[in-house]
C-alpha cells in the first residue's frame, strides 16, 4: 500500500512538473489568416490618380519631345571672339555658373518642386536636376581649365615619383611590405599615377569646348525659368514634363558626350593614401 501511495505521489508530481512548462513543449500556433474581400464593382482611375506616386512603384512622368529637341539642338548666341584660351573660356561659362548659382541659393530645383503641394511628391526629379546640372558645369570647367594637359595632383607626382626611381614593381612592394598598405589601395594609387601621367599631354581644341558651353545655355535657361513659375493644379502636368525632359537632356549630355564622360573621369576623386603623408 505504501508503495504504491508513494508511486502515485511520483506520478503525480512528474506531472506536475511538465504542465509547468507545457506552453514550452507546445508548437508555436499562428494567428488565422484574415479574411479578405474583392471589390467587385467597377473603378475608373481618373487622370491625377494614374500619374501619382504609389509606394514602391516607379514614377513616369512623359518627357516633352518637341522640348527635348529643342534643348537638343539649341545654341547660346556665339561670343564676339572665339575661346582661344583658359581665361576666355572661363569666361564663356561665367555666366552659365553664376546663373545655376543664383537658382541653387533659391533652393534650386528641388525647393521648385517641395513649395508647390501639387508636384511635392516628385521631388525626387529636383534633386537629380540640380546634381546632374551641377556635374555638367563642373565638367565644362574642368575642360576649360585642362585642355592644353591635366596636371598631375600630388598623388600621382609622388607615386610616379617612385616608379621612376624603382620601377613600378619596387614602387608595389614598397608600399605593400615597407609602409604596409592595402595590396588593393596600392594597385589603385599605381593605376591612378599611369592614368594621370597620360593626361598631361592630352590636348582638347577650344573650339569644341566653345560649342558645349554654347549647347548648356538653353539648359540653364530652362533651369532658371522653372524657378519663376508659379505651379498649380491648372500647369502641374506641363511643369512635371518640362522639368524631366530638361533632367533627360542633361543626362544624356554627361552620358554621351565624350568630351565630358572624359571630363568627369579625369576630375573624379583619386583613391588617397591612409598612412603616408603626402
Amino acid at each position: 500500500m505504501l508503495k504504491t501511495g508513494m508511486c502515485g505521489g511520483i506520478v503525480l508530481l512528474l506531472l506536475t512538473a511538465c504542465g509547468s512548462d507545457q506552453s514550452a513543449e507546445e508548437p508555436l500556433r499562428l494567428p488565422e489568416r484574415e479574411k479578405t474581400w474583392v471589390k467587385t464593382e467597377r473603378v475608373d482611375i481618373t487622370k491625377d490618380a494614374a500619374l501619382a506616386p504609389k509606394s514602391g512603384a516607379a514614377i513616369i512622368i512623359p518627357v516633352n519631345e518637341s522640348l527635348r529637341d529643342k534643348l537638343m539642338e539649341t545654341r547660346g548666341p556665339a561670343p564676339q571672339s572665339p575661346v582661344k584660351d583658359t581665361d576666355s573660356c572661363l569666361a564663356l561659362l561665367k555666366p552659365l555658373d553664376k546663373t545655376r548659382m543664383f537658382v541653387q541659393r533659391e533652393g534650386g530645383a528641388w525647393s521648385m518642386f517641395e513649395r508647390a503641394t501639387p508636384i511635392k511628391p516628385y521631388s525626387d526629379n529636383g534633386m537629380q536636376i540640380d546634381s546632374n546640372l551641377n556635374k555638367l558645369v563642373f565638367s565644362l570647367r574642368h575642360l576649360c581649365r585642362t585642355a592644353q594637359g591635366v596636371p598631375q595632383n600630388d598623388l600621382a607626382i609622388k607615386v610616379n615619383g617612385f616608379i621612376d626611381r624603382m620601377g613600378k614593381e619596387k614602387t608595389r612592394e614598397h608600399f605593400t611590405e615597407v609602409v604596409g598598405e592595402a595590396p588593393e589601395d596600392v594597385d589603385l594609387w599605381l593605376k591612378h599615377a599611369e592614368f594621370s601621367l597620360k593626361n598631361t599631354t592630352r590636348k582638347v581644341p577650344y573650339s569644341e569646348i566653345q560649342e558645349l558651353i554654347l549647347k548648356a545655355q538653353p539648359l540653364i535657361d530652362l533651369y532658371k525659368e522653372l524657378l519663376n513659375r508659379k505651379v498649380d493644379e491648372s500647369n502641374k502636368d506641363a511643369f512635371l514634363s518640362d522639368s524631366v525632359t530638361l533632367l533627360a537632356v542633361i543626362k544624356s549630355r554627361l552620358a554621351n558626350e565624350p568630351r565630358v564622360v572624359m571630363a568627369m573621369k579625369e576630375d573624379t576623386e583619386p583613391p588617397l593614401p591612409t598612412r603616408w603623408e603626402m
